[in-house]
């Protein structure tokens, strides 16, 4: 028998782009380097470089400008780290191709 007291666990979502750019104009493979930036509307809000070689992390701007479009500095910051071990791994100059 069908309880109707019961909610449903079925639905959807609508994933809707934001318009926030994630972007790596800069790849060192050589020297383990790579820039990120975090873009709207052609305004770079963040630009985050990681060293591997060095274990470093330079980061300049911030995002919270940019509200709910964006998720935390945090986040972008661990996402760029794995983005970049990925790219030196695979020496990916450009992931942009």
């Amino acid at each position: 028998m069908f309880d109707e007291t019961k909610k449903s666990n079925i639905g959807y979502t609508i994933y809707k782009p934001t318009g926030v750019i994630h972007n790596y104009p800069h790849i060192d493979l050589l020297k383990q380097e790579v820039t990120c930036t975090v873009s709207y509307r052609g305004k770079i809000y963040m630009e985050v470089t990681i060293n591997l070689k060095t274990n470093t992390i330079k980061v300049i701007g911030n995002v919270k400008e940019l509200g709910d479009l964006s998720v935390d500095k945090e986040s972008y910051i661990e996402m760029f780290k794995h983005q970049a071990k990925y790219f030196i791994e695979n020496k990916i100059s450009d992931p942009q191709i």
